[in-house]
Parts: structure tokens; C-alpha cells; sequence
């Protein structure tokens, strides 16, 4: 009997063991699941707080840029304010001279009156002393006319010489005021060359954060709106007008014509393509100021030249470049090589003319071609 009992218990377990077994291993299985589980959670928090602190990080730069944008921006207004003021006095100083050139014009017509009178009647008394003056009335009555011509005369050169003295210091603080309009002016641009620098880099920061695509047009057109923002005002613009200039610009490159202006094409040409020889100078057309030089999606690298009144032109393909950001360029100054230019299938040069931001006809300012 016991044995019978003892046969039943070992059955027993024989068939409780494997099932306790299978148990045990789910049991094992489901708890490594959950761990890695909360390891994948853990590794995705961390990846979060890395980005967050990232995230942070940059939010904090491009605050930082804006921050010193805002105070550029005050600091060239507050120049700006000054610089005005200098030119408004500036334009009392002219008005000013042109007053006294014609109270000097004045003068001198009142002057040539008295000496008309005056000198022949001196010449009269050199030649025959006091002929002809019957009596003493007479003589009175000659020499305080001479008198007071003598005096008028004399009181005429003394306004004349004083007249001539402000003319002189009228022109001296004309040259102090221009002297410091330009310093001012100087002043202003270097700061504006600042502005532009820290935009160009806002814009990079928040390219690269926001993985914008935008396409070429796009891109430049957001160049030049930074740059016409800044309202540069230059040196050159008080004497040379690009306006003005209208069909006698020098063509920025020798070479040959490889397309011409075709906005409305497809793809649009807004500009000229030009093929050249090797290593062949590109010239700027204008006077002006290096407003960008560096590569440009599309472009290579580019150098752009603003020419003040919302005047610009585009220099695209360049090997190298002899000028720098913020730099004024005068008229046929080198501004670097042509490099590969695919439109022109070798060396050549892609060049632009813009007016605000659209594009404008480089045959209709340009020389023509020989």
C-alpha cells in the first residue's frame, strides 16, 4: 500500500516538473523583455536631454545674436541721428557761402561805383591841385565831398575784407564738417559691416536648425534684403550716381557672349554667362562696396558689390578673390579669377545687375561690345 502511494507521488511530480520548468522561463523571458524595455526608455530620455540641452544651447546663441543685432541696429540709429544733423549743418554752411558770395558781389559793385566817382577827381586834384576853386566855400564844400567818398570807400573795403574773412572761415568749417561726416560715415558702415556679419550668421543658425531648403533665387534674395536693410550710404555715392551711368559701364570681364539676359526662359538666364580664358581678372563695374564674398548654392563662389541707391551687381564662379566683406572697390578694381563656369562648359564668368532685389538688364548699362 505505501508502495502504491509512494509509485503515485513520483507520477505526480514527473508531471509537475516540466510545467513548473516552462513557467520559470517565461517568467525569465518576460522580465529580460522588460528590462529592455526600460533600457530603450532610458536611452530615449537620454537622447532627449541631449537634444533638449542642444536645443538650449543654440536658442541661447541665436538670442545672443539678436541681442547684439538690436544693439547694432540702436547704435547705427543713434549714428545715423548725428550723421544727419552733420549734413544739416552740412547744407546751412552752403547756404551760408552762397549768401556771402553774394554780398561779396554786392560789395564789389558798390565799390566799383565809388572808385568810378572817386578816381577821377583824385586824378583832377593830382594833376592841377586846387585849380579852379574861386573861394573858400568851395574848397569846403570839395574836400568834404572827397571826404566822404574817401570814407564810404574806406568803410566799403573794411565790410570787404570782412566779407572775404567769414567767406574763409565759412569754407574751413565746410571741410571740418565734411571731414566729419565721412569720419561718421565710417563710423556708421563698420557697424553695419558688423550687423550684416552677425545676420549672415543668425541666418546660417537658423538654416541649420530648422533644415530649411530654399531655393537659389530665394537665398540670394534674402542676401540682398539683409544688405537693403542696412541702407549703406558710401563715400562714393556723393559724387558717382550708378543711375547715371547708364550704357557706359565696362563690361566686368573680357570674353565672349556665351547666353544673354533671358528672364522669361526656362530655367530663367538673369544675368549674362560669359566664357573666358583661364585665370582671366574679373573686374567690378562700379564704385561700391563688398557686400558678400563667399560660396552660394548654385553660384560657387560669389562676390556681390553694392553700388548704393539699391544697386547691386553679382560676380558668380570665382576661382579666388583679391577683396574682402565690408571693403569699398572703385571702378575696374580686380575683384578676383574666373573658375569652372558648367553654363559656359569651361572658365567663364556669370554676372548679374540688380536693382532692390530683381534682376535688371546688364545690355542695357553695360558698353557695347566690340
Amino acid at each position: 500500500m505505501l508502495m502504491n502511494r509512494i509509485l503515485v507521488l513520483i507520477v505526480l511530480c514527473s508531471l509537475l516538473i516540466p510545467g513548473l520548468s516552462m513557467a520559470q522561463e517565461e517568467g525569465d523571458a518576460l522580465h529580460n523583455t522588460l528590462e529592455e524595455e526600460h533600457q530603450r526608455a532610458d536611452d530615449k530620455e537620454m537622447k532627449v536631454r541631449e537634444l533638449a540641452k542642444k536645443a538650449g544651447r543654440i536658442s541661447t546663441q541665436l538670442s545672443d545674436i539678436e541681442h547684439d543685432i538690436k544693439i547694432l541696429k540702436n547704435k547705427i540709429g543713434a549714428q545715423e541721428n548725428i550723421l544727419n544733423e552733420i549734413k544739416k549743418n552740412e547744407r546751412k554752411a552752403r547756404l551760408d557761402h552762397f549768401s556771402l558770395e553774394e554780398e561779396k558781389q554786392r560789395i564789389a559793385l558798390e565799390l566799383s561805383g565809388l572808385m568810378q566817382a572817386l578816381w577821377p577827381v583824385h586824378l583832377q586834384n593830382v594833376r592841377a591841385r586846387f585849380s579852379g576853386v574861386d573861394s573858400w566855400d568851395m574848397f569846403d564844400r570839395r574836400f568834404n565831398w572827397l571826404s566822404d567818398i574817401y570814407a564810404a570807400t574806406s568803410d566799403k573795403l573794411d565790410e570787404a575784407r570782412l566779407n572775404s574773412e567769414r567767406i574763409t572761415r565759412n569754407l574751413e568749417r565746410q571741410r571740418l564738417l565734411e571731414k566729419e561726416a565721412e569720419s561718421q560715415l565710417g563710423h556708421i558702415n563698420k557697424n553695419k559691416d558688423s550687423l550684416l556679419s552677425s545676420k549672415y550668421s543668425l541666418r546660417k543658425n537658423l538654416k541649420r536648425v530648422r533644415k530649411q531648403r530654399k531655393g537659389i533665387e530665394s537665398e540670394l534674395n534674402d542676401i540682398l534684403s539683409s544688405i537693403e536693410d542696412l541702407k549703406y550710404q558710401l563715400q562714393s555715392q556723393k559724387t558717382k550716381r550708378f543711375s547715371l551711368y547708364k550704357r557706359t559701364l565696362p563690361w566686368p570681364v573680357e570674353g565672349r557672349l556665351v547666353s544673354g539676359f533671358k528672364p522669361k526662359a526656362s530655367p530663367p538666364v538673369r544675368g549674362l554667362i560669359m566664357g573666358t580664358s583661364e585665370g582671366a581678372v574679373v573686374q567690378s563695374v562700379f564704385w561700391g562696396k563688398v557686400v558678400h564674398n563667399d560660396t552660394l548654392r548654385g553660384f560657387g563662389h560669389v562676390v556681390i558689390v553694392y553700388h548704393g541707391y539699391d544697386y547691386y551687381s553679382l560676380y558668380a564662379y570665382l576661382s579666388d578673390t583679391h577683396v574682402r566683406n565690408g571693403q569699398e572697390v572703385e571702378k575696374d578694381e580686380p575683384l578676383g579669377v574666373v573658375g569652372h563656369n558648367p553654363k559656359a562648359d569651361g572658365p567663364g564668368l556669370y554676372f548679374e545687375l540688380r536693382f532692390h532685389q530683381k534682376p535688371i538688364n546688364p545690355n542695357l548699362w553695360l558698353t557695347a561690345q566690340k
